[in-house]
């Protein structure tokens, strides 16, 4: 397919001093016997080789496209912003696009949408050719951050996460089987100095953490986004006690707030003196362009990233291709700026949404909850005000505020109102009165009746 060169040329700055970015060896004490003994794939380590001029390639057993039932796919896509301009585009993939599409390709992506995306993490991240990086594309974050702690981690080690942290991760890293630490997070992310205290008091006897795992950007289930002073501390910590940062970001795109967005951790370190190539950073396509397309990829040291891209030769083998070129085509006619501008406006979209959510909570949930309004992504982190009786019985732990959970079983479900509870954001499962609701989806309407049921069933607890 016809590779069209990324509009800006960012990509080909100054980079930093090569003496700060970390060798090769250095992440050999970080990776897991599992990683250490994959090798590489034969034949996905040589099907780059396909694409050299004058080659006559009988090495894949790719099937001849030519046996395809599919001719021609067309799409009919918005522009970047839709309000303000209404126009409609057809995207059509025929003859050699569909045949990409329809085809094995290569584990890292396709290299004109890796080419694309580069580009964008050089504008919006500062990566730049010397500093140690690339970008890998894989079939949605979820899947990447798995093989990354699958490369990074032995039963037994030391994981840090935020709590709560992002529900979905958490049987991953049971999976595993290493050991899970909690650090508190509030309004402004993680806490920086309950991490420090943390790490200060570790047992010399054992080994220390080898990764932090954060949501820095609308951190799901909090909604909450990480302060920049936060964030600086949470790097100075990394490079102070040796630890990897896993900056799983995809709500980066989606953030609101007042103020200027804070930096994320790998352009951060690129802007603080220190060492670089301690951030494994995952996006993805999904709260951005569509869920289904199951597209992400990650930022982070080559040497990482080759890890991690050798578990998917063995498994996933590549990202979809047709989701690739999809992608492809419509972020190359719509340049950066395009997909930026279309971002800013999807941030827009969940800002309302959150307004409308916000004044229905203030109508219906006064008095029976607590909430921070986020700043980013789709989730509410809300407090119930539970009695200590009725079907949420009161257990005698210091601290103890009812179980969100129950309630949700015994009566919220009761009256057609469905959350997530808040224990699930803990590894310890602790029972908890908070739950995660997501603005995403419902009407005005819709969140206007649900939010009044919920205070109906909140009613219902106290009056039994």
């Amino acid at each position: 397919m016809t590779i069209e060169k990324p509009s800006s040329q960012t990509v080909h700055g100054k980079g930093p001093s090569p003496s700060r970015v970390l060798p090769n060896d250095f992440y050999l004490s970080f990776l897991s016997d599992v990683a250490k003994a994959r090798k590489p794939a034969p034949i996905r380590s040589l099907i780059p080789m396909e694409s050299k001029p004058g080659m006559l390639s009988m090495l894949a057993g790719k099937p001849n496209p030519s046996t395809y039932p599919f001719t021609r796919i067309t799409m009919t896509v918005k522009s970047p912003s839709p309000l303000s301009d209404p126009t409609l585009t057809d995207i059509e993939l025929g003859g050699d696009d569909l045949s990409t599409a329809l085809q094995y390709s290569m584990t890292s992506g396709l290299p004109a949408l890796v080419e694309w995306v580069t580009e964008l993490a050089a504008q919006v991240h500062g990566i730049t050719p010397g500093d140690g990086a690339r970008v890998s594309m894989g079939s949605g974050s979820q899947d990447l951050l798995y093989k990354a702690f699958s490369a990074l981690i032995n039963r037994g080690d030391s994981i840090i996460v935020e709590a709560p942290t992002y529900p979905g991760i958490l049987p991953v890293m049971d999976s595993l089987g290493c050991n899970i630490v909690e650090v508190a997070s509030d309004d402004e992310g993680i806490v920086s100095s309950s991490l420090a205290r943390l790490l200060e008091s570790w047992p010399s006897g054992k080994s220390r953490p080898k990764l932090l795992y954060t949501i820095p950007y609308g951190a799901n289930p909090t909604g909450m986004t990480t302060s920049l002073p936060r964030r600086q501390e949470v790097l100075k910590l990394a490079r102070k006690y040796n630890f990897l940062i896993l900056e799983d970001d995809p709500y980066y795109h989606l953030y609101f707030g007042s103020g200027a967005p804070p930096a994320s951790y790998f352009s951060l370190e690129r802007k603080m003196d220190g060492d670089i190539g301690r951030v494994l950073r995952f996006d993805s396509l999904s709260k951005i362009l569509a869920a289904g397309f199951r597209l992400g990829w990650i930022t982070g040291p080559d040497y990482l990233v080759a890890q991690i891209e050798r578990h998917s030769a063995a498994s996933t083998m590549q990202p979809p291709s047709i989701s690739q070129v999809i992608v492809l085509k419509l972020l190359q006619s719509w340049g950066i700026s395009g997909f930026l501008t279309h971002a800013e406006s999807v941030a827009e979209f969940y800002r309302q949404k959150r307004d409308v959510f916000e004044t229905y909570l203030n109508k219906h949930l006064s008095g029976l909850a607590q909430w921070n309004t986020p700043n980013a992504a789709m989730f509410y982190w809300i407090k119930l005000k539970l009695p200590p009786s009725g079907s949420v019985k009161c257990k005698t732990v210091k601290g103890y505020e009812g179980d969100s959970n129950v309630f949700i079983e015994h009566n919220a479900m009761r009256k057609g109102v469905l959350m997530l509870p808040g224990e699930c954001g803990y590894h310890d499962e602790r029972k908890t009165c908070y739950v995660r609701v997501s603005f995403s989806l419902l009407s005005e309407e819709e969140v206007d009746e649900v939010l009044r049921r919920l205070a109906s069933a909140l009613r219902d607890e106290w009056e039994q």
